[in-house]
């Protein structure tokens, strides 16, 4: 499929996407909504939207190749690409986030490229970062299940949303104003979830040294304790997607 904007979602997008989009965006474009970066990237027409079936993953790779290529290319602009997988609206959970590792774990087996030489492969390091086609970027799923952290499930439909490393370029911990804005963006969670971001992940930031990237793919909905370990097996293989 081809990538599509939000506004040709709308002309060109299948009746069950349209739907998927409008409910999406009902909160993503609320006032209120907690990511206004990514809020203000769907006015802007940065954010691409694509579909997928997990009987069928070649071409969620071809889209997320595809996706790469646009972000490279236009560094400066928050590109976004969010995945709508169909019929799965009423999935429990644990199913969704089942869905998302194995989808993960799924491109990462078929990458066109190798690990990039300057990420750590081990999910245990703290500037481990989920790559693909040679980009560092951070994944997460868009789970409607959640009942209490309500900004990671907006909308009705499951999706996958990845933001290439590069779009958090000024708002990392340690670029100028970049601690302000984290701690702005959550007290606006905490106003917009109904529990407060978890405590463990909270005080810390992509890099620093007691980080683990991972755990902030999927978080718990209450702030239950953290996984032990990665569910990804990562390894350093030579392009083997094609």
């Amino acid at each position: 499929m081809t990538l599509l904007s939000g506004s040709e979602v709308s002309v060109r997008g299948a009746p069950w996407l349209v739907r998927a989009h409008a409910a999406f965006c009902d909160e993503l474009l609320d006032p209120g909504y907690p990511c206004y970066f990514g809020s203000q990237a769907e006015r802007e027409g940065f954010l691409r939207y694509t579909t997928a079936t997990e009987d069928d993953l070649e071409p969620l790779r071809d889209d997320l190749t595809a996706f790469v290529e646009l972000s490279r290319a236009n560094p400066r602009h928050r590109h976004v690409l969010v995945v709508f997988f169909d019929h799965t609206q009423d999935e429990s959970f644990d199913a969704s986030a089942g869905r998302f590792w194995r989808t993960l774990q799924w491109l990462h087996d078929h990458d066109p490229e190798p690990w990039p030489a300057n990420i750590p492969s081990d999910p245990d390091e703290a500037e481990w970062e989920f790559c693909f086609n040679d980009d560092p970027m951070f994944a997460f799923p868009v789970i409607p299940a959640y009942r209490l952290r309500r900004s990671r499930g907006p909308g009705s439909y499951f999706a996958l949303c990845f933001q290439p490393r590069r779009i958090f370029a000024g708002v990392n911990r340690d670029d100028p104003g970049g601690e302000p804005i984290r701690r702005h963006i959550y007290e606006r969670v905490r106003a917009w979830d109904a529990v407060p971001p978890h405590p463990v992940l909270e005080p810390m930031a992509y890099g620093d040294r007691d980080m683990r990237e991972w755990r902030q793919y999927v978080l718990p909905d209450a702030n239950s304790e953290l996984p032990a370990s990665c569910p990804l097996r990562i390894g350093a293989h030579s392009g083997r997607g094609r």
